[in-house]
């Protein structure tokens, strides 16, 4: 029976966004003081939502927003830019319920002040396409950046970073719905955009190439995988120098192929560089930080070093918890992971407990049809099969495959894995009538996609 086993942060493609507006608030003369004042406390809210300082900067957002709102009304241009930054925040930080209101918010101000096929429109449809992304939501996702891409290319033409940074967003709603031959040419041009604007060896460049580089695992063409990401990494480390925090998500990406090529070796020295990096940067209790220690369990999962797997899994919790609050979706996913560990060691008593608080997290957050909420109901059934309790396995089963879908389409792998799992359980039960169907199915689509067979 396979279990899918998600590590947060590992093979992470990168949606590309402008962290804050990119647009410059003009002041009419009376106002040009306050609005110096306004824009440098922008500049602090920028500042400490990267170093991390996610509460501080959203503090400060809120105090901004509010001085603007009563002196200039709710529906003021730059109140708008607020309040993109704000949802810029949430999203970065998984809070999906505070930032979908604030970006509907920022659209009609700009839709109604700057019309809709303004930049700034642009930039927050892009930003409503990765909110849709996050919880799933990729029917509505599509069209929204859909729209971005338009506005920006009829504003700038079809050549400029912002289209890039557009399509790159699009391919990787492609990749993860499983919608490869599609999103293949928007990954190259995206590319191509960032190469002919910026030169080879550019740090966008190099999140391009991240970002190909997963693609091109997930459709099985390992060869290309390895290259691509050492050459981003040498991209980063040229650029930005060998301890910035993109050198530590390019040597995690690296050392996750080597460690899913069960080359074990190559992969734990790059694992420890990279937190090392991170602990540097940010500090010991950082969610980046965590997610290093949650990559290192599963380095330390898949050599069979449970003890240490243990230790850092609930290491990586226990950041998680106190920094993102215990409700947070990354949370969700370490729970998975640790609980897929004590289900390795049979120590189911210990597992089910964090698989049934992973799935409440991920309905809370995401809602009830999330491919997320999937991965929990399937996890959750695995253990009940490993319990032997079939039954009680059955309809969780069943969901999974269900939410899986709707959600990513008929052909995506993780329909593969989940009718292997509903067909073995079957089995399990004599029910070999209900099995029979789903292995038949289960073989048309590896005929179909044998590279995700094969994986």
């Amino acid at each position: 029976m396979q279990n899918l086993h998600f590590i947060t942060k590992s093979f992470a493609g990168l949606l590309i966004f402008a962290f804050f507006s990119g647009s410059t608030a003009v002041f009419a003369q009376g106002e040009y003081e306050s609005g110096q004042a306004q824009e440098k406390t922008t500049r602090n809210i920028t500042s400490l939502s990267r170093q991390g300082s996610h509460q501080e900067a959203l503090l400060l957002a809120e105090q901004l927003l509010y001085d603007r709102e009563q002196t200039y009304g709710p529906e003021d241009p730059y109140v708008a830019e607020i309040t993109q930054t704000m949802a810029n925040i949430y999203l970065q930080t998984g809070n999906y319920a505070k930032a979908e209101p604030l970006l509907h918010r920022t659209l009609k101000i700009r839709n109604r002040t700057l019309g809709p096929k303004h930049l700034d429109t642009a930039e927050t449809l892009n930003s409503l396409g990765q909110l849709y992304y996050q919880i799933g939501n990729y029917r509505e996702a599509e069209p929204v950046y859909r729209r971005a891409i338009t506005i920006r290319e009829d504003e700038l033409g079809e050549s400029v970073p912002l289209v890039a940074e557009s399509l790159n967003n699009l391919a990787e709603l492609y990749r993860k719905t499983g919608r490869y031959a599609e999103a293949d040419p928007l990954y190259q041009r995206s590319l191509k955009i960032w190469e002919d604007t910026h030169g080879p060896e550019h740090p966008t460049v190099a999140n391009s190439l991240n970002n190909l580089a997963l693609f091109y695992y997930q459709i099985g063409e390992y060869s290309k995988v390895e290259t691509l990401y050492k050459k981003s990494l040498a991209i980063y480390e040229k650029t930005l120098g060998e301890y910035h925090p993109n050198v530590a998500n390019s040597l995690n990406n690296l050392a996750e192929f080597y460690r899913k090529q069960g080359d074990f070796e190559k992969a734990e020295p790059l694992y420890v560089r990279s937190l090392q990096i991170r602990e540097d940067v940010f500090g010991k209790e950082h969610p980046k930080v965590a997610s290093s220690l949650n990559n290192l369990a599963g380095l330390f999962y898949s050599t069979g070093d449970h003890a240490r797997a243990e230790l850092y899994y609930l290491r990586a919790i226990r950041i998680k918890e106190k920094v993102l609050g215990p409700d947070n979706p990354q949370v969700a996913q370490t729970l998975n992971n640790l609980a897929e560990l004590y289900r390795k060691m049979s120590y189911f008593s210990q597992a089910e407990p964090l698989l049934e608080r992973s799935l409440e997290i991920k309905k809370k957050a995401y809602g009830l049809e999330h491919p997320s909420v999937a991965t929990a109901l399937n996890n959750l059934a695995g253990l009940y099969y490993g319990k032997g309790e079939y039954e009680k396995a059955e309809p969780f089963y069943q969901k999974s495959l269900e939410i899986w879908q709707k959600s990513l389409g008929p052909n995506h792998p993780n329909i593969q894995v989940s009718l292997n799992n509903l067909a073995n359980l079957y089995r399990k039960m004599g029910k070999n009538d209900k099995a029979e169907p789903l292995i038949a199915r289960l073989n048309e689509l590896k005929e179909q996609n044998p590279q995700s067979a094969s994986k």
